[in-house]
């Protein structure tokens, strides 16, 4: 298998070779076959339990030093295809989005409703997607409970109808938040997913926010904190990369982020205090990867800037106050409050230049690789600064791609289980009383 031989290459053969990992290193590298197809080096396989030589850390650098500028930035993009070039739902690899995979290298594909029909369909999808990629991709989903959720839109697969995340809070028990994200993690696992973009650890503190509300656990930032913390636990306990959001905060705002710009009046001293208890809480416990939320903190940055776009939000809070030294990845860069706003090339630039390490769904992604690879080519952006973002994206995927089994529970057995549907019936219950 593909993942088995990765890990041959990443834990192995850099140790007893001074051969490159890739014989194609990526789109306009100037060497071979200019078709953009990185093939892997042939030669056997160390059996899988054979023990690594090098630290982690070193294998990583290694195959980060045998990658094109190319490949690297590929990395840094997390796409989506929701229709097909005919304008039908894109429920399968073809051949153009094969080739975009294959060209660019993205580190990571979200499926949509649009993506998910049923389990035969979207397990293939999955399976075609990572087979087509020389690097395993992320394979994302938005799963929180309650309104957000892909998989019960489809047609001819659902998985369990999960109570909402302030549902979930009103109980004050945490093992609900703990119980209700491991069942979501057994579900999106059984069909492929390895990435899930929950919990929010927003706080539900204005009334007149539409766009997070119950999707929080809370207005309290302490019931907030301890059910993120759990919720984080249990996702990562069973195999599934959690991804808290929105940071710096996005429950204390009245305009929706995705349709225009995003108001946050607070200060610093009250966001310490309040927004930011259950990011901290997330960090604790070892979230690996935290997105971004493009709004305005006018207080604190003294800038037209989104957070996303602003150093001061990501690199100086973010990454140095709140000590995290995981993956920081946009949100959708087609959202309003961005692509409004900002052109693409100027939001991939900006974004990175912040201190983003993942570019989510941009409106055009072959204009936005382009646009980071000049950056890069001009001076503007380093190669070490990308080299940052990508050791941080490749230690994720060992911890949880490479190493995983890939023997999956049945799909037909979990998804709306009937002890997964009696745990969401028991908390409904529960956050009445």
């Amino acid at each position: 298998m593909k993942i088995k031989l990765l890990l041959f290459i990443l834990l192995s053969a850099l140790i007893i070779s001074s051969c490159s990992f890739l014989k194609n290193p990526g789109r306009n590298s100037g060497e071979g076959d200019n078709d953009g197809v990185t093939e892997m080096p042939s030669g056997p396989s160390l059996p899988s339990d054979s023990p690594a030589t090098d630290e982690p850390s070193d294998n990583i650098d290694d195959l980060i030093s045998s990658m094109s500028v190319e490949d690297k930035i590929g990395q840094m993009f997390f796409i989506t295809r929701r229709m097909n070039e005919d304008g039908q739902r894109q429920l399968s690899l073809d051949d153009d989005l094969r080739k975009i995979i294959e060209t660019y290298k993205p580190g990571g594909f979200i499926f949509f409703e649009q993506n998910i029909y049923s389990i035969p369909q979207t397990k293939t999808f999955i399976e075609d997607l990572q087979e087509s990629s020389t690097i395993p991709m992320f394979i994302g989903i938005d799963e929180e409970g309650g309104i957000v959720t892909r998989l019960n839109k489809a047609e001819k697969l659902r998985s369990t109808q999960m109570p909402d995340p302030y549902t979930i809070g009103l109980t004050k028990n945490p093992e609900n938040a703990y119980n209700v994200s491991k069942a979501i993690s057994e579900e999106i696992k059984s069909l492929g997913f390895n990435l899930n973009f929950a919990p929010v650890a927003d706080i539900f503190s204005n009334p007149l926010n539409k766009v997070i509300g119950k999707r929080a656990y809370s207005s309290d930032p302490e019931i907030a904190s301890v059910m993120v913390t759990e919720a984080v636990k249990a996702t990562m306990e069973n195999g599934v990369i959690p991804v808290i959001k929105h940071f710096p905060g996005h429950g204390d705002t009245i305009q929706d982020s995705h349709t225009g710009i995003a108001i946050v009046e607070n200060d610093i001293d009250r966001l310490r205090n309040v927004e930011f208890l259950p990011f901290r809480a997330g960090i604790e416990a070892g979230v690996p990867m935290v997105m971004t939320a493009h709004v305005l903190t006018p207080h604190i940055t003294n800038d037209e800037l989104p957070a996303t776009l602003s150093k001061t939000i990501l690199s100086d809070i973010l990454r140095k106050e709140l000590k995290f030294d995981g993956v920081i990845i946009t949100d959708g860069l087609e959202m309003s409050a961005i692509s409004s706003y900002f052109s693409e090339e100027e939001a991939v630039v900006l974004a990175v230049e912040a201190g983003v390490d993942i570019l989510l769904l941009p409106r055009n992604f072959e204009t936005a690789f382009d646009a980071l690879l000049q950056a890069v080519k001009n001076g503007r952006i380093s190669e070490d600064r990308i080299d940052e973002s990508v050791r941080r994206i490749l230690k994720v995927k060992q911890e949880y791609i490479f190493n995983a089994s890939e023997n999956l529970p049945d799909p037909e057995e979990v998804l709306g289980s009937e002890a997964h549907r009696n745990l969401a019936e028991r908390i409904r219950e529960d956050s009445t009383r």
